[in-house]
Protein backbone atom coordinates (compact mmCIF):
# COMPACT_ATOMS: atom_id res chain seq x y z
CA UNK A 1 0.00 0.00 0.00
CA UNK A 2 2.68 2.51 1.11
CA UNK A 3 4.94 1.36 -2.49
CA UNK A 4 1.64 2.78 -4.67
CA UNK A 5 1.07 5.69 -2.21
CA UNK A 6 5.19 6.83 -2.51
CA UNK A 7 5.15 6.39 -6.35
CA UNK A 8 2.02 8.41 -6.94
CA UNK A 9 3.71 10.97 -4.88
CA UNK A 10 7.23 10.47 -6.97
CA UNK A 11 5.17 10.99 -10.22
CA UNK A 12 3.04 14.25 -9.10
CA UNK A 13 6.28 16.07 -8.02
CA UNK A 14 8.02 15.16 -11.19
CA UNK A 15 5.10 16.59 -12.98
CA UNK A 16 4.93 19.21 -11.20
CA UNK A 17 9.01 19.76 -11.90
CA UNK A 18 8.23 19.45 -15.22
CA UNK A 19 5.67 22.13 -15.74
CA UNK A 20 7.57 24.75 -13.11
CA UNK A 21 10.66 24.00 -16.27
CA UNK A 22 8.08 24.36 -19.00
CA UNK A 23 7.00 27.86 -17.27
CA UNK A 24 10.39 29.03 -16.76
CA UNK A 25 11.40 27.71 -20.30
CA UNK A 26 8.40 29.68 -22.01
CA UNK A 27 9.19 32.98 -19.95
CA UNK A 28 12.40 33.11 -21.09
CA UNK A 29 11.58 33.04 -24.70
CA UNK A 30 8.88 35.59 -24.64
CA UNK A 31 11.56 37.68 -23.37
CA UNK A 32 14.06 37.08 -26.62
CA UNK A 33 11.46 37.84 -28.50
CA UNK A 34 10.74 41.04 -26.98
CA UNK A 35 14.15 41.97 -27.08
CA UNK A 36 14.41 40.84 -30.75
CA UNK A 37 11.17 42.86 -31.80
CA UNK A 38 12.28 46.32 -30.33
CA UNK A 39 15.35 45.94 -31.61
CA UNK A 40 13.93 45.91 -34.99
CA UNK A 41 11.75 48.46 -34.54
CA UNK A 42 14.30 50.43 -33.12
CA UNK A 43 16.20 49.59 -36.36
CA UNK A 44 13.23 50.86 -38.73
CA UNK A 45 12.72 53.79 -37.31
CA UNK A 46 16.78 54.75 -37.76
CA UNK A 47 15.94 53.42 -41.34
CA UNK A 48 13.15 55.76 -41.89
CA UNK A 49 14.41 58.85 -40.25
CA UNK A 50 17.74 58.55 -42.24
CA UNK A 51 15.47 58.33 -45.46
CA UNK A 52 13.87 61.35 -44.41
CA UNK A 53 17.06 63.33 -43.61
CA UNK A 54 18.15 62.20 -46.80
CA UNK A 55 14.99 63.45 -48.68
CA UNK A 56 15.42 66.61 -46.94
CA UNK A 57 18.53 67.30 -47.48
CA UNK A 58 18.07 66.14 -51.90
CA UNK A 59 15.24 69.14 -51.46
CA UNK A 60 17.65 71.73 -49.81
CA UNK A 61 19.88 71.26 -52.79
CA UNK A 62 17.78 71.07 -56.06
CA UNK A 63 15.92 74.39 -54.31
CA UNK A 64 19.87 75.73 -53.56
CA UNK A 65 20.20 75.46 -50.04
CA UNK A 66 16.78 77.47 -49.78
CA UNK A 67 14.60 75.61 -47.41
CA UNK A 68 10.58 75.64 -48.63
CA UNK A 69 8.10 77.14 -47.01
CA UNK A 70 5.97 74.33 -45.34
CA UNK A 71 2.27 74.94 -44.67
CA UNK A 72 1.82 74.29 -41.10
Amino acid sequence: MHVIYISTLIRSVISLHNLINNKISTKEIEIENTKREEELKKKKEEESRKKVEEALKRAEAENDGKPKDLPQ
